[in-house]
């Protein structure tokens, strides 16, 4: 199920996904946040007219993802702002400074083991040199205009057609 703000012929600030199997189930009546949270920051990440997809290595890989494509970024520590982790886990896993936008999509899912939610926020890229970590074993800078065409998941080119509306209201094409 799908949850957007706005008004017509302006973007929502952001995206909500919930996973509607759980909630139409029952399954979050009387639910007393008894799982654990697993809360996830990740950066939709732009230069200029090109979006940065990284390749998790196949270790790095579950069932769920097998096709390994990702945005960089991951989960929070204990008592770590969401920001921090933000920061944090795209300079580690790019060696990448970035600058935030704003949120472009937040992925709210209760799973049997976790309750996962996961903050995706339209990024630049101002500058620096990309390095990855041994999470990732490749990435790609996709521009635009190849986005329908690149080979990752319908959700994802989603979420990257979304964040780059954000993107472009910041740092039009020019």
């Amino acid at each position: 199920m799908s949850r957007e703000s706005g008004s017509p012929g302006h973007p929502a600030p952001f995206f909500v996904k919930l996973d509607s199997s759980r909630r139409l189930s029952g399954k979050w009546r009387g639910h007393k946040m008894q799982k654990p949270y697993k809360i996830a920051a990740k950066a939709i990440l732009f230069d200029r007219n090109r979006v940065l997809v990284l390749r998790k290595s196949p270790e790095e890989r579950s069932a769920k993802d097998s096709h390994g494509w990702d945005f960089p970024g991951g989960g929070l520590e204990p008592s770590e702002p969401l920001m921090d982790a933000l920061y944090r886990e795209v300079l580690e896993e790019t060696g990448l400074q970035i600058r935030v936008i704003g949120p472009a999509y937040i992925y709210d899912d209760i799973q049997e083991e976790k309750h996962l939610i996961i903050v995706k926020f339209a990024c630049h890229q101002p500058s620096g040199r990309l390095k990855l970590s041994a999470e990732h074993e490749s990435y790609r800078w996709t521009p635009m205009e190849e986005l329908s065409g690149a080979p990752y998941p319908e959700w994802m080119k989603e979420e990257i057609r979304r964040a780059h509306r954000i993107f472009v209201e910041y740092y039009p094409p020019g």
